[in-house]
């Protein structure tokens, strides 16, 4: 590795921010692309093929990855540029399914990394100076990359990067198939429109990793790793437009963040985060729907509703098999052939949901339902062609509307919960449980939206309340559809009746017991104060 002559002033660079959307294509489809006429007729000039081949470095302890940076180094023919790049550098308020990150690129005379330009300011702590002699390579790109740049409007400039090669780290390799939109100038919507445009020609699926980050995985080994929400961050400030754009822009980026390890089946919590990303959109389109509208992907057949259903059956298998088969097993009691036998037998029912799941995530309707949601917010004709009194109210502060709509879910969940005189609540049916249940976590999600507006020490008691009466009430619906499962796969194969039963009056014990503290966690939940 080269390095600096003593003294020598650093160069200066200033950083550059990329915005892109990645789309991953099947390979035999991306000779297609640049021919295609939704690029074609807009695109400024004839395509430009490179061969490029890239050596990612880093720490052995990942020092750089950990820290959120990649280093590499590309060789473009003759050319050497080092570049250094942030890793997932969005800030929550950015777009779903695009990519924000700062970049700073120095032209060097050979392939070996040069730490002259690191010493820059503002570079400098990205880069450690103890962690510069211990750079080595990681893994390497090579690819050959097709350009073109497309105007789709006067505003507007669009870089199309078509990549077809590999990432070979060691012996293992991932294979390059895909298509960056670069957005030169213009607004992130039209990201949306062309990934749009391409989809109607070519299946795609949105790409969530960068190739630093797959990367990194071929290294460790890791599979991909379940993403949890993070807080939204809604400021009093905050306008009802803006605060609408950041709550669907939160569950689609957390859809997408968690895509990678749904298919990669290693860890099932990924799954189930695609289903709280789409109970949360469909909350929030439900919630802002008199001020905003629906929007377009969802009318015809409601495809969020059809996605959350086509991930459910596997969800249920899985809670089989975390919330009631492995407890039961942990205490002892079950017969230990006759449990793991049971076990097999669900993980062999789950394949086929599995399946499905996997299926409906790659499906053009699943990318199309994301594209044209995120089209559809960014272009922001819902806020601007609204009739004037609808704009007003888009235009108030979020915290001027958030305490009626967070009092009116609270009233719905009271009412569902209110019983008979003499009643308690462990007392009353099932599908009154079950609609108290769908109540309070509607509830749950217009609170968690909204509660950046108010005092943390306010909202902290009043969800903790939530939580344990909802928790409770989730616990008795996953026993039941649990029993369910279980009673299927004993119908037809007596031998595993046993140990089916035995789980089933498991559950139904632990339902017991926990209908018994229904009460006491209504009356908390009850008569605890409002935050708004």
């Amino acid at each position: 590795m080269s390095s600096a002559p003593q003294n020598a002033a650093p160069a200066a660079v200033s950083a550059v921010r990329e915005v892109e959307m990645k789309l991953h294509l099947d390979p035999r489809d991306l000779s297609r692309v640049a021919d295609l006429p939704a690029l074609k007729e807009k695109a400024e000039g004839a395509p430009a093929v490179r061969d490029l081949r890239t050596v990612y470095y880093d720490t052995p302890d990942r020092r750089l990855f950990l820290g959120g940076v990649a280093l590499r180094v590309r060789q473009d023919g003759d050319r050497f540029v080092q570049t250094l790049k942030t890793i997932n550098a969005a800030t929550p308020g950015d777009s779903a399914a695009v990519a924000i990150r700062k970049k700073w690129d120095w032209a060097i005379p050979t392939a070996a990394p040069d730490m002259t330009p690191l010493d820059a300011e503002g570079v400098a702590a990205l880069v450690p100076e103890d962690a510069r002699a211990a750079l080595v390579p990681q893994f390497t790109t090579e690819f050959r990359r097709t350009t073109l740049l497309v105007r789709p409007d006067a505003l507007t400039s669009i870089e199309v990067a078509v990549d077809d090669g590999q990432i070979t780290a060691g012996n293992a390799c991932a294979r390059i198939s895909e298509v960056e939109l670069e957005l030169k100038s213009g607004r992130i919507g039209r990201l949306f429109d062309l990934a749009l445009a391409l989809q109607r020609c070519v299946p795609v699926r949105i790409g969530t990793e960068s190739k630093a980050e797959i990367g990194d995985r071929l290294v460790t080994g890791r599979l991909p790793s379940p993403v949890l929400p993070e807080p939204l961050g809604l400021t009093p400030v905050t306008t009802v437009a803006e605060a609408y754009r950041h709550i669907v822009r939160h569950g689609l980026r957390l859809l997408l963040a968690n895509e990678a390890c749904a298919l990669a089946g290693g860890d099932v919590e990924g799954l189930h985060q695609m289903r709280v990303a789409l109970r949360r959109l469909r909350t929030a389109i439900r919630l802002f729907r008199p001020l905003a509208g629906v929007p377009d992907a969802c009318r015809a057949g409601n495809d969020i509703r059809w996605f959350s259903r086509q991930l459910g059956p596997a969800r249920d298998w899985d809670v089989l098999l975390s919330h009631g088969i492995a407890p039961f097993a942990a205490t002892g009691k079950a017969p230990a052939d006759a449990i793991a036998a049971l076990t097999a037998a669900v993980r062999e029912a789950r394949r086929a949901p599995a399946l499905a799941a996997v299926e409906a995530i790659q499906s053009p309707r699943c990318t199309g339902l994301i594209l044209a949601l995120g089209a559809w917010l960014e272009d922001g004709a819902w806020q601007s062609g609204a009739a004037p009194e609808v704009r007003a109210q888009l235009d108030r502060p979020m915290a001027e509307l958030s305490g009626p709509w967070l009092a009116a879910q609270h009233a719905k969940a009271l009412k569902a919960g209110t019983l008979k005189a003499g009643r308690d609540l462990d007392g009353a049916d099932a599908a009154t449980r079950d609609r108290l249940r769908r109540r309070l976590r509607k509830l749950r999600h217009t609170a968690e939206f909204f509660r950046g507006l108010y005092a943390e020490t306010a909202t902290v008691p009043f969800i903790a309340a939530l939580d344990a009466l909802l928790s409770t009430l989730d616990a008795e619906h996953d026993a039941a559809v649990a029993g369910d499962l279980l009673r299927g796969l004993s119908t037809d194969r007596p031998e595993r009746r046993p140990a089916a039963d035995a789980t089933t009056r498991w559950l139904a014990k632990q339902a017991d017991k926990r209908r018994k503290a229904l009460p006491g966690l209504w009356k908390a939940f009850r008569d605890r104060p409002v935050f708004w």
